[in-house]
Parts: structure tokens; sequence; C-alpha cells
């Protein structure tokens, strides 16, 4: 039983991940060609940075 439950668990952990990277592709392959191709390690630092700015508040 508990092996089912491990194939379960790693089938929808694949599955989600293979349906980030298409979203990912598709989300690049149809932008909008006037905004700056921006890599998504911009957008965690930024987040990070700013989480940092409100911790200190």
């Amino acid at each position: 039983m508990s092996l089912l439950l491990a194939a379960a668990v790693l089938y929808l952990g694949l599955a989600l991940g293979l349906i980030l990277v298409v979203d990912r592709l598709v989300g690049l392959v149809f932008r909008d060609p006037r905004t700056p191709l921006q890599l998504p390690s911009f957008d965690i630092g930024r987040a990070l940075a700013a989480s940092q700015k409100f911790y200190r508040k």
C-alpha cells in the first residue's frame, strides 16, 4: 500500500512539474514583445529584498 502511495505522489509531482515547465515555455513564446525579457531569478531576488525591507520595519 505504501508503495502505491509513493508512486502516486511521485506521479503527481512529475505531472505538476511538467505542467509548470510547459507553462513557462508557453509564456516565453507568447509573451508581449514590447516588454523586456526578465528571468525568474530576478523576480525571486526582488521578492527577497522586499520581504527583508518589510521585515525591518
